[in-house]
Protein backbone atom coordinates (compact mmCIF):
# COMPACT_ATOMS: atom_id res chain seq x y z
CA UNK A 1 0.00 0.00 0.00
CA UNK A 2 2.73 2.32 1.03
CA UNK A 3 4.81 1.50 -2.78
CA UNK A 4 1.57 2.35 -4.12
CA UNK A 5 0.96 5.65 -2.42
CA UNK A 6 4.63 6.55 -3.17
CA UNK A 7 4.33 5.90 -6.67
CA UNK A 8 1.31 7.78 -7.29
CA UNK A 9 2.92 10.81 -5.55
CA UNK A 10 5.74 10.41 -7.85
CA UNK A 11 3.55 10.66 -10.91
CA UNK A 12 1.56 13.90 -9.78
CA UNK A 13 4.96 15.66 -9.14
CA UNK A 14 6.48 15.31 -12.46
CA UNK A 15 3.22 16.01 -14.23
CA UNK A 16 2.59 12.52 -15.33
CA UNK A 17 -1.07 12.97 -13.27
CA UNK A 18 -2.29 15.78 -15.76
CA UNK A 19 -3.79 16.00 -19.55
CA UNK A 20 -2.95 19.66 -19.30
CA UNK A 21 -0.45 20.69 -22.36
CA UNK A 22 1.60 23.13 -22.20
CA UNK A 23 1.24 26.66 -23.72
CA UNK A 24 3.37 27.16 -27.38
CA UNK A 25 4.51 30.87 -27.16
CA UNK A 26 3.53 33.49 -29.48
CA UNK A 27 5.66 34.74 -31.75
CA UNK A 28 6.94 37.82 -32.08
CA UNK A 29 4.31 40.47 -33.84
CA UNK A 30 6.58 41.59 -37.39
CA UNK A 31 6.97 45.02 -37.56
CA UNK A 32 5.29 47.07 -39.89
CA UNK A 33 7.79 49.00 -42.37
CA UNK A 34 8.18 52.56 -41.88
CA UNK A 35 10.18 55.24 -44.10
CA UNK A 36 11.34 58.43 -42.39
CA UNK A 37 10.09 56.95 -39.03
CA UNK A 38 6.55 56.23 -39.88
CA UNK A 39 4.56 53.42 -41.62
CA UNK A 40 4.77 53.67 -45.52
CA UNK A 41 1.02 54.37 -47.02
CA UNK A 42 -0.17 51.95 -48.64
CA UNK A 43 0.72 50.81 -51.90
CA UNK A 44 4.03 52.97 -51.88
CA UNK A 45 7.49 51.82 -50.61
CA UNK A 46 10.67 53.55 -49.24
CA UNK A 47 13.95 54.45 -50.88
CA UNK A 48 17.14 55.97 -49.89
CA UNK A 49 18.70 58.95 -51.60
CA UNK A 50 21.94 60.13 -50.47
CA UNK A 51 21.42 60.53 -46.73
CA UNK A 52 17.51 60.68 -47.17
CA UNK A 53 15.08 58.67 -47.31
CA UNK A 54 11.64 59.48 -49.32
CA UNK A 55 7.97 57.61 -49.97
CA UNK A 56 8.09 56.32 -53.68
CA UNK A 57 4.92 54.88 -55.72
CA UNK A 58 5.70 53.67 -59.18
CA UNK A 59 2.74 53.32 -61.42
CA UNK A 60 1.85 51.02 -63.84
CA UNK A 61 2.93 50.85 -68.00
CA UNK A 62 4.95 53.88 -69.33
CA UNK A 63 6.25 56.26 -66.65
CA UNK A 64 5.77 59.86 -68.34
CA UNK A 65 7.37 62.03 -65.73
CA UNK A 66 7.83 62.33 -61.90
CA UNK A 67 5.75 64.43 -59.46
CA UNK A 68 7.80 65.56 -56.24
CA UNK A 69 5.65 65.98 -53.22
CA UNK A 70 7.57 68.24 -50.91
CA UNK A 71 6.25 68.56 -47.20
CA UNK A 72 5.47 70.99 -44.34
CA UNK A 73 7.55 72.34 -41.31
CA UNK A 74 7.30 70.61 -38.77
CA UNK A 75 5.70 68.24 -41.35
CA UNK A 76 6.17 64.77 -43.15
CA UNK A 77 6.76 63.36 -46.34
CA UNK A 78 3.74 61.09 -45.41
CA UNK A 79 1.45 64.13 -44.73
CA UNK A 80 2.04 65.90 -47.95
CA UNK A 81 1.58 62.40 -49.70
CA UNK A 82 -2.04 61.98 -47.82
CA UNK A 83 -2.69 66.08 -48.80
CA UNK A 84 -2.25 65.24 -52.58
CA UNK A 85 -3.08 62.02 -52.64
CA UNK A 86 0.62 60.68 -53.98
CA UNK A 87 -1.00 57.50 -54.97
CA UNK A 88 -4.17 58.44 -56.96
CA UNK A 89 -1.86 61.34 -58.76
CA UNK A 90 0.63 58.51 -59.91
CA UNK A 91 -2.11 56.60 -61.25
CA UNK A 92 -4.08 59.26 -63.08
CA UNK A 93 -1.16 61.04 -64.87
CA UNK A 94 1.54 57.85 -64.80
CA UNK A 95 4.01 59.86 -62.93
CA UNK A 96 6.64 58.44 -60.48
CA UNK A 97 5.23 60.24 -57.25
CA UNK A 98 7.91 60.72 -54.24
CA UNK A 99 7.51 62.25 -51.04
CA UNK A 100 10.98 63.68 -49.90
CA UNK A 101 12.46 64.82 -46.75
CA UNK A 102 13.80 68.42 -46.48
CA UNK A 103 17.15 69.08 -44.51
CA UNK A 104 15.22 69.92 -41.23
CA UNK A 105 15.45 72.94 -38.93
CA UNK A 106 12.53 75.37 -38.35
CA UNK A 107 11.86 75.92 -42.12
CA UNK A 108 11.98 72.38 -42.92
CA UNK A 109 13.93 73.46 -46.08
CA UNK A 110 16.25 75.44 -46.77
CA UNK A 111 13.84 78.12 -49.14
CA UNK A 112 15.11 81.43 -48.28
CA UNK A 113 16.54 83.61 -51.19
CA UNK A 114 18.78 85.16 -49.77
CA UNK A 115 22.00 84.44 -52.15
CA UNK A 116 23.76 82.77 -49.80
CA UNK A 117 25.64 79.55 -50.65
CA UNK A 118 24.27 77.53 -47.56
CA UNK A 119 21.11 78.25 -48.32
CA UNK A 120 21.35 76.40 -51.84
CA UNK A 121 21.76 73.16 -49.58
CA UNK A 122 18.30 71.68 -50.42
CA UNK A 123 17.84 72.77 -53.99
CA UNK A 124 21.07 70.69 -54.82
CA UNK A 125 20.12 67.81 -53.32
CA UNK A 126 16.76 67.83 -55.21
CA UNK A 127 18.25 68.65 -58.52
CA UNK A 128 20.34 65.75 -58.32
CA UNK A 129 17.38 63.47 -57.33
CA UNK A 130 15.49 64.52 -59.85
CA UNK A 131 18.23 63.05 -62.09
CA UNK A 132 18.47 60.20 -59.87
CA UNK A 133 14.87 59.24 -60.55
CA UNK A 134 14.87 59.93 -64.20
CA UNK A 135 17.91 57.16 -64.34
CA UNK A 136 16.29 54.97 -61.73
CA UNK A 137 12.80 54.95 -63.35
CA UNK A 138 13.44 54.93 -67.31
CA UNK A 139 11.36 58.43 -66.65
CA UNK A 140 10.46 58.49 -70.69
CA UNK A 141 9.91 62.66 -70.60
CA UNK A 142 10.93 66.00 -69.18
CA UNK A 143 7.98 66.41 -67.37
CA UNK A 144 8.73 67.50 -63.15
CA UNK A 145 5.88 68.95 -61.00
CA UNK A 146 6.07 70.01 -57.96
CA UNK A 147 3.49 69.92 -55.37
CA UNK A 148 4.19 71.88 -51.92
CA UNK A 149 2.32 72.61 -49.13
CA UNK A 150 3.00 75.25 -46.53
CA UNK A 151 7.42 75.07 -46.17
CA UNK A 152 7.33 72.90 -48.91
CA UNK A 153 5.49 75.41 -51.23
CA UNK A 154 7.95 77.68 -50.25
CA UNK A 155 10.87 75.20 -51.70
CA UNK A 156 8.88 74.86 -54.75
CA UNK A 157 8.74 78.92 -55.73
CA UNK A 158 12.81 78.53 -54.73
CA UNK A 159 13.34 75.90 -57.06
CA UNK A 160 11.44 77.60 -59.73
CA UNK A 161 14.36 80.32 -59.44
CA UNK A 162 16.90 78.25 -59.29
CA UNK A 163 16.11 75.24 -61.16
CA UNK A 164 13.33 76.70 -63.70
CA UNK A 165 14.62 74.50 -66.76
CA UNK A 166 14.40 71.09 -64.89
CA UNK A 167 10.72 71.74 -64.02
CA UNK A 168 7.29 71.66 -65.62
CA UNK A 169 5.05 73.49 -62.86
CA UNK A 170 4.87 74.43 -59.72
CA UNK A 171 1.58 73.34 -57.32
CA UNK A 172 1.76 75.54 -54.18
CA UNK A 173 -0.80 74.95 -51.47
CA UNK A 174 -0.47 77.69 -49.02
CA UNK A 175 3.53 78.53 -48.92
CA UNK A 176 4.36 81.64 -51.31
CA UNK A 177 7.94 83.21 -51.91
CA UNK A 178 10.64 83.67 -49.13
CA UNK A 179 13.57 85.98 -49.76
CA UNK A 180 14.27 88.99 -52.31
CA UNK A 181 13.27 88.84 -55.70
CA UNK A 182 16.62 90.15 -56.45
CA UNK A 183 17.84 86.62 -55.82
CA UNK A 184 15.54 85.54 -58.54
CA UNK A 185 16.58 86.88 -61.33
CA UNK A 186 15.49 83.62 -63.69
CA UNK A 187 13.69 84.53 -66.54
CA UNK A 188 13.10 80.83 -67.85
CA UNK A 189 8.89 81.02 -66.99
CA UNK A 190 7.33 77.60 -65.09
CA UNK A 191 3.79 77.22 -64.89
CA UNK A 192 2.69 78.38 -61.40
CA UNK A 193 -0.72 77.24 -59.87
CA UNK A 194 -1.08 78.85 -56.56
CA UNK A 195 -3.80 78.05 -53.99
CA UNK A 196 -4.62 79.64 -50.74
CA UNK A 197 -6.92 80.72 -48.49
CA UNK A 198 -8.10 84.16 -46.48
CA UNK A 199 -9.02 82.10 -43.65
CA UNK A 200 -5.13 81.02 -43.13
CA UNK A 201 -3.59 82.73 -40.51
CA UNK A 202 -0.49 81.02 -40.15
CA UNK A 203 1.13 81.91 -42.94
CA UNK A 204 -0.91 85.07 -44.30
CA UNK A 205 -1.82 86.05 -47.82
CA UNK A 206 -0.41 89.11 -47.02
CA UNK A 207 2.59 87.57 -46.48
CA UNK A 208 4.85 87.89 -42.95
CA UNK A 209 7.92 90.15 -42.06
CA UNK A 210 8.85 86.43 -39.57
CA UNK A 211 10.46 84.24 -42.10
CA UNK A 212 10.40 87.20 -45.23
CA UNK A 213 7.70 85.57 -46.81
CA UNK A 214 6.27 87.65 -49.34
CA UNK A 215 2.61 88.51 -49.92
CA UNK A 216 0.48 86.10 -52.38
CA UNK A 217 -0.28 89.17 -55.03
CA UNK A 218 3.89 90.01 -54.87
CA UNK A 219 4.55 86.02 -55.99
CA UNK A 220 2.54 85.78 -58.50
CA UNK A 221 3.19 89.06 -59.77
CA UNK A 222 7.03 88.03 -59.73
CA UNK A 223 6.11 85.20 -62.19
CA UNK A 224 3.33 86.70 -64.45
CA UNK A 225 6.25 89.34 -65.64
CA UNK A 226 8.66 85.83 -66.00
CA UNK A 227 5.87 83.89 -67.87
CA UNK A 228 4.49 87.06 -70.31
CA UNK A 229 1.27 87.07 -69.07
CA UNK A 230 -1.29 89.77 -70.03
CA UNK A 231 -3.19 92.05 -67.62
CA UNK A 232 -6.39 90.36 -68.47
CA UNK A 233 -7.36 86.99 -67.04
CA UNK A 234 -10.65 84.65 -66.58
CA UNK A 235 -12.59 83.41 -63.47
CA UNK A 236 -13.98 80.38 -62.34
CA UNK A 237 -15.68 78.99 -59.43
CA UNK A 238 -15.84 75.35 -58.55
CA UNK A 239 -16.60 73.59 -55.43
CA UNK A 240 -14.56 73.26 -51.91
CA UNK A 241 -11.07 71.20 -51.06
CA UNK A 242 -12.22 70.53 -47.75
CA UNK A 243 -15.40 68.98 -46.06
CA UNK A 244 -16.11 72.62 -44.56
CA UNK A 245 -15.21 74.65 -47.69
CA UNK A 246 -17.84 75.23 -50.25
CA UNK A 247 -16.12 77.46 -52.65
CA UNK A 248 -12.99 77.63 -54.97
CA UNK A 249 -12.44 80.41 -57.14
CA UNK A 250 -9.68 80.15 -59.77
CA UNK A 251 -8.09 82.99 -61.52
CA UNK A 252 -6.10 82.37 -64.97
CA UNK A 253 -4.16 84.90 -66.44
CA UNK A 254 -4.09 85.48 -70.64
CA UNK A 255 -1.31 84.96 -72.82
CA UNK A 256 1.62 83.56 -70.87
CA UNK A 257 4.24 81.51 -71.99
CA UNK A 258 3.33 79.11 -69.52
CA UNK A 259 0.42 79.22 -67.21
CA UNK A 260 -0.01 81.49 -64.00
CA UNK A 261 -3.32 80.27 -62.28
CA UNK A 262 -4.57 81.28 -58.52
CA UNK A 263 -7.20 79.08 -56.68
CA UNK A 264 -8.93 81.19 -53.91
CA UNK A 265 -9.85 78.57 -51.39
CA UNK A 266 -13.00 80.27 -49.24
CA UNK A 267 -12.66 79.21 -45.48
CA UNK A 268 -9.78 77.13 -45.52
CA UNK A 269 -7.39 77.09 -42.29
CA UNK A 270 -3.97 76.19 -42.95
CA UNK A 271 -4.09 73.10 -41.28
CA UNK A 272 -7.23 71.49 -42.85
CA UNK A 273 -8.56 68.10 -43.94
CA UNK A 274 -7.77 68.76 -48.04
CA UNK A 275 -9.22 66.52 -49.85
CA UNK A 276 -6.67 65.03 -52.70
CA UNK A 277 -9.11 64.40 -55.35
CA UNK A 278 -10.53 68.13 -55.31
CA UNK A 279 -7.35 69.64 -54.96
CA UNK A 280 -6.44 67.48 -58.25
CA UNK A 281 -9.50 68.52 -60.22
CA UNK A 282 -8.28 72.20 -59.94
CA UNK A 283 -4.61 71.91 -60.47
CA UNK A 284 -4.74 69.38 -63.38
CA UNK A 285 -4.98 71.89 -65.72
CA UNK A 286 -1.67 72.91 -65.29
CA UNK A 287 -0.06 69.50 -65.23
Amino acid sequence: MVGLLSMLFGLAACGGGSSKKGTKPEPDPVASPTCVGKAIPVGASCMTFQDGEAIVYEPDGENKGIALLLHGAPGHPSKVWDIFDGKALADKESLVTVAASGSGGTWGWTSLNDGRESSELDVKYLKEFIADLKARYSVTSERVYILGYSAGGFMGYKLACQIPEELTAIISLAGQFRGSFENCSTSTPVSIHHFHSPADSDVPMIGRAVGEIKSVEETLAHWRNINGCDEAFDDESVGGVTPTSSLTKTRTWKECVKSVRFSDMNNVPHEADYLGEALYDIYKSSL
